[in-house]
């Protein structure tokens, strides 16, 4: 999901609106300058960029310069040869080193004849400007963004709220709701991390200890990597151990290449020469196959990033003059010093799991002092009392809330019999005699449909034809 930090509305596109929009950004990053910028090649954001950053990396949209090949090298070529599928084998590869790219792209351009091409010489000199994935190897990029995919996202999603004929109130009330739609879509996100856990794919304790720490979506790309290190790969070379390091080689029998695996026993620390981890932060297959190997089953904290888990929006965020955000209070900044101390904690537990019995005392000291550092009243302080500073909230004797009552609806309390039950039943009853019909029925003489009702309107001239009578 793409989140909106900022947003700026521009009326040019020229260098000093630019150059505006990037120190407004700066502003809102707290001055820290971001490590990549992929862009068209607009002209404009390439002169403010050089005015506002100083350290930032400029960098061509793929996308963009992938669609010019079919025209700038013919439709003979483009629609009659292989040239386009083999370009993009080339240039999407994210496990060439930068030697084998250029290689394989000579190759290429010598088999079509164009050399003489210039756009693609110019190409070729700019390819450290465009997102190959084999110059970008070594910088984490998250999931590598080459393109400005989701910056196109982002305009449909927006353009589904926005019209061109409102007035400029209309266009800031409907951004605002725009933003509040992504933030709602988020906390969503949130829950079902924060109350559901991925269903596992493999046996692999690996694959269960990192459900239950990334987001669902993060755990898609672990665990498509765990899936794929329990099969097709074999030892392909192994250095003996020297200080706790050895170099591992893994034979991959479905791209047919052989990987180096730098593994420390004693940090189970791990490196692949695929170097994934340094693009997506996730470690790769090759890794997960040692790890399995070596009998670890969990995963090391170095390799776990705070972005992907389910804790990183828990994250107090903090506005563009250091105000705290709406959403967190004194109540979650407590939370959260609360983990904080806990895990602390537990790491110390961890590290001195064969402490001898007459040195625990020394760790419940050191609980205690985690717990008043977190407040100094904690000290004196009932546990139901710790408990309403933890909620933000006080507990209350008068009990305002009752048990609601039971509804006479069918299916609670006593069953409710319909009218063709009711008959049903009456028909598997046994007949008896009533003796005021002398006949045998489902009644007797009390409610016999035959027997005698006096007619109260009658009963006056009933009495006096019996008295005349008489």
């Amino acid at each position: 999901m793409s989140v909106t930090f900022v947003a700026a509305l521009l009326f040019h596109e020229d260098e000093d609106s630019f150059k505006w929009v990037f120190e407004k950004l700066l502003d809102a990053m707290g001055q820290r300058e971001p490590r990549c910028i992929i862009t068209d090649q607009c002209a404009g954001i390439k002169k403010g960029l050089r005015v506002v950053f100083k350290h930032v990396r400029r960098r061509y949209c793929m996308l963009h310069i992938m669609q010019k090949f079919t025209d700038k090298v013919g439709p003979a070529i483009s629609k009659e040869t292989d040239f386009v599928s083999r370009l993009n084998a080339i240039v999407w590869d994210a496990e060439l080193e930068p030697l084998e790219f250029e290689e394989k792209w000579s190759q290429l351009v010598n088999e079509h004849n164009l050399k003489g091409n210039s756009w693609l010489s110019t190409m070729f000199r700019k390819r450290r400007k465009w997102i190959v994935p084999a110059y970008f190897r070594d910088i984490l990029m998250g999931c590598l963004l080459r393109t400005t995919q989701r910056s196109e996202s982002q305009n449909n999603f927006f353009k589904r709220f926005e019209n061109a004929h409102g007035t400029l109130v209309e266009f800031w009330m409907r951004f605002q709701s725009t933003i509040d739609v992504q933030h709602h879509t988020q906390k969503q996100l949130d829950r079902d991390d924060d109350c559901t856990l991925p269903q596992l794919s493999t046996s692999l304790k690996l694959e269960a200890h990192a459900s239950k720490l990334y987001t669902h979506s993060a755990f898609a790309d672990f665990q498509l990597e765990a899936t794929a290190s329990i099969c097709s790969f074999s030892v392909g070379g192994f250095t003996p151990p020297a200080n706790g390091i050895e170099v591992i080689g893994i034979a991959d029998a479905k791209t047919q290449k052989t990987y180096q695996v730098v593994y420390n026993s004693t940090t189970n620390d791990a490196e692949c020469s695929c170097k994934l981890f340094n693009r997506k932060a996730i470690i790769c297959r090759h890794i997960i196959w040692v790890y399995s190997g070596k009998q670890v089953d969990t995963l090391p904290a170095k390799y776990i990033l705070m972005r992907w888990t389910k804790n990183a929006h828990k994250i107090p965020l903090y506005g563009l003059h250091g105000e705290l955000m709406d959403d967190f209070d004194a109540t979650d900044l407590r939370k959260l010093e609360m983990r904080k101390l806990w895990s602390e904690f537990y790491a110390i537990i961890s590290v001195l799991k064969n402490v001898p019995t007459n040195e625990i005392t020394d760790l419940v000291d050191t609980l205690k002092q985690f717990r008043v550092k977190l407040n100094p009243q904690l000290e004196s302080m009932t546990k139901e009392r710790e408990l309403e500073m933890l909620l933000g909230c006080s507990s209350s004797t008068e009990v305002r809330i009752l048990p609601p009552r039971q509804p006479k609806n069918k299916g609670s309390g006593k069953r409710m019999i319909s009218k063709k039950q009711q008959c049903i039943a009456k028909a598997e009853k046994p007949k008896r005699l009533c003796h005021n019909c002398k006949q045998m029925a489902h009644h007797d003489k009390r409610n016999c449909p035959n027997a005698f009702v006096p007619d109260a309107d009658n009963k006056g001239s009933s009495e006096e034809d019996d008295a005349d009578d008489g």
